[in-house]
């Protein structure tokens, strides 16, 4: 109840107690006066029927009470609170019988509500103007159908979406072909199912699925690797807590409709409509009628609300949004209420704020009664919501993120157009704290930098140049009028001096180094005999371009794999590689070097199965065969067994993209008997 209609129904019951308070002192200075005549024995000149009250009260004619009727207007004047029949005579003997009636049993006041369907209870008695009377008349079809409008469009199709079963077949799509796409790894070469599963914050791309999945472990309480609730469902306990709040919300509005419609049913009824300081003497049957029927229509409107919201809340699949939800479903029920404080003429306003309360009967049984309804119907309202929405939204929850996130994440694929194959890659799991790449420190160094160069990264001036650089290869870079040096360049970057003509080329070769060593997992730090032991490895490209003579590249003695251009090898150490080979002796070299011959074919199953790309081909029996014979017979297991049993090419004709021996330098008759070992 607003403060302005309880400040008018506080002044209404004062000027009421203030009249029954006048009529009690009227009666009571009759009485004295009464007496006072019989004292003075002048009673003949007293006219029971003509006594007076003092000259300020009004007149009153009145017969002598008794002390029964004197207790039984005591008791009445206490009791009475509410309008009572002005016909009612206190002197009559019955009167005492009803009054105790009226004071034992249980009534309940029932107040007209400040909204625009009590309007048909005042229209004819508001004093009000044709054109307030119209605009009252207009806000109630306005307010009626706002409220339609809202429950037809909540329970419509393209407010509430598809069904969130809907999303299974979505999140199978998007599992087939965009999760594993190769086009869209990180920097980290991270797969991009990864990335969503785990809520990567970087994502440009399936934000959507991103922020579907975070809902979802809210809602069902998850972590991100989690597919089964093990404890409290949060989402779940809300929803079913908002749902109860709104249908409290709804049973509340039921009851008053009903208990509204049985307060004005026990008004007098006649053809003509008797209306006097707030209160119905009598109703016509056309007014009862018209209530009645605006009743229902609000229980039907609410009914539908009722059924809208609860679809609505249990299909909230965010959980910051279920309480904010309840809370808008709410304002819609008060619509009516809304417009009626707003828009509705003041004048009609203060007629149904005027209204008085009616009281209605409540025996024991009838409560009981309708506490058992109350509960029957709360109870099958929130067990429909369970079994038929919410549980399964909540197990269609899980099924959308096992779709999503389960099984293998960890493997991109692409399809060789060419051949029709479908190639895969294994890649890194997911960690958000992981060593940032090497892209990533590039782009953390310069994006706050103030200079107009990086130690990290190689600038073009067009995007011509940038396509070039960008996929340039090895081989490419490794040739002579690239890499002009055949030297280690870590004396140039860690604390070393840079001799004046080799300024120039430490600043083209610089984000080379502090490439190599990062990317390769090791600190910036590290010089090039701190990496040696990694001279050998099918990724060391970078290291052997700026290590060359750490890594071999210009001993024709060391380890021939991936001592090649291709591989990294600048080709000025060729020159120097071919140097050593005119100007050694024609004869094996093991004998010399047989810790290098050892520790070349102990390598040989990793390399061949790392260059082929199948692990397995490290066990193959011929390549496990081949080392052994190669590291027990030396140099003359080439003679009978000089066959590569992987690629099928000759070990002394080399490979160009795997190993160097001698080749093409000397046409086979010139090859002596007992080859030798060298560097290309």
């Amino acid at each position: 109840m607003s403060a302005a209609k309880l400040e008018k129904k506080i002044w209404n019951l004062e000027l009421r107690l203030r009249e029954e308070f006048q009529m009690e002192l009227q009666k009571a200075f009759a009485k004295i006066d009464y007496l006072e005549a019989q004292l003075s024995g002048h009673t003949s000149d007293v006219d029971k029927a003509d006594l007076k009250a003092p000259s300020a009260l009004p007149p009153l004619r009145f017969s002598m009470p008794s002390a029964q009727e004197m207790r039984t207007s005591v008791r009445k004047s206490r009791v009475t609170v509410v309008p009572v029949d002005e016909a009612l005579d206190v002197s009559d003997g019955d009167s005492e019988v009803s009054v105790r009636a009226e004071r034992w049993v249980p009534l309940e006041p029932v107040a007209f509500l400040e909204s625009t369907w009590n309007l048909v209870l005042v229209l004819g008695f508001t004093e009000a103007g044709w054109l307030d009377i119209a605009i009252a008349c207009l806000m109630l079809l306005v307010s009626a159908g706002l409220q339609i409008t809202f429950a037809v469009i909540l329970m419509g199709q393209d407010f509430l979406g598809n069904p969130f079963v809907a999303e299974i077949q979505a999140a199978q799509a998007w599992r087939q072909k965009v999760a594993h796409d190769y086009k869209h790894m990180d920097l980290a070469m991270t797969s991009l199912v990864s990335r969503v599963c785990n809520q990567d914050n970087g994502l440009i791309v399936s934000t959507n699925q991103a922020s579907l999945i975070s809902q979802i472990n809210s809602f069902l309480g998850l972590g991100t690797t989690e597919f089964n609730p093990a404890g409290l469902r949060p989402g779940i306990l809300l929803c079913m807590l908002c749902i109860l709040l709104w249908c409290l919300y709804l049973c509340h509005e039921f009851r008053a409709i009903f208990i509204s419609l049985e307060a004005v049913a026990q008004i007098p009824r006649s053809w003509e409509t008797k209306f006097k300081d707030g209160r119905f003497l009598s109703m016509s049957y056309l007014r009862f009628v018209s209530y009645v029927l605006a009743r229902l229509a609000r229980a039907t409107i609410a009914g539908l609300l009722l059924y809208a919201g609860i679809v609505w809340l249990a299909n909230t699949t965010s959980i910051s949004d279920l309480m904010l939800n309840a809370v808008a479903l709410g304002a819609v029920l008060d619509v009516d209420e809304m417009f009626f404080a707003a828009l509705v003429p003041k004048k009609i306003q203060i007629k149904i704020q005027d209204l008085e309360a009616i009281k209605i009967t409540y025996s024991r049984g009838r409560s009981q009664v309708e506490s058992v309804l109350l509960v029957l119907a709360m109870t099958g309202l929130m067990l429909w919501p369970w079994f038929q929405l919410v549980e399964p939204l909540g197990a269609a929850m899980q099924t959308v993120k096992i779709e999503y996130c389960g099984g293998n994440q960890d493997f991109v694929i692409g399809l060789n157009e060419n051949q029709g194959v479908p190639v895969g890659l294994r890649t890194p799991a997911y960690n958000a704290s992981s060593a940032a790449s090497l892209t990533e420190i590039a782009v953390s160094n310069f994006a706050q930098a103030d200079d107009s160069s990086s130690p990290w990264i190689r600038f073009t001036d067009t995007a011509q140049e940038f396509e070039t650089q960008r996929t340039d290869t090895m081989n490419t870079l490794a040739a002579s009028s690239s890499w002009r040096v055949c030297m280690d360049v870590d004396q140039w970057y860690l604390g070393g001096e840079v001799a004046p003509q080799d300024k120039q080329n430490a600043i083209a070769y610089e984000p080379f180094w502090w490439s190599t060593a990062s990317g390769l997992g090791w600190s910036n730090t590290s010089t090039c005999s701190n990496m040696a032991s990694l001279c050998n490895g099918d990724d060391a490209h970078l290291l052997r371009l700026v290590c060359p003579q750490t890594c071999g590249c210009d001993d024709h003695l060391t380890s021939p794999w991936y001592q090649l251009q291709v591989h990294g090898c600048p080709e000025r150490c060729a020159e120097t590689v071919s140097d050593g080979v005119e100007a050694a002796a024609c004869q094996d070299h093991v004998n010399e070097s047989q810790s290098l011959w050892q520790e070349l074919w102990d390598d040989y199953p990793d390399v061949i199965a790392s260059f082929m790309g199948l692990p397995d081909a490290a066990k193959d029996p011929n390549v496990l065969g081949i080392a052994s014979l190669m590291k027990s017979q030396g140099c003359s297991a080439l003679s009978s067994n000089g066959t590569e049993p992987m690629t099928g090419i000759e070990f002394c004709s080399g490979h160009s993209s795997l190993f160097t021996w001698v080749h093409a330098q000397h046409s086979p008759g010139e090859l002596p008997d007992r080859l030798h070992l060298h560097g290309q």
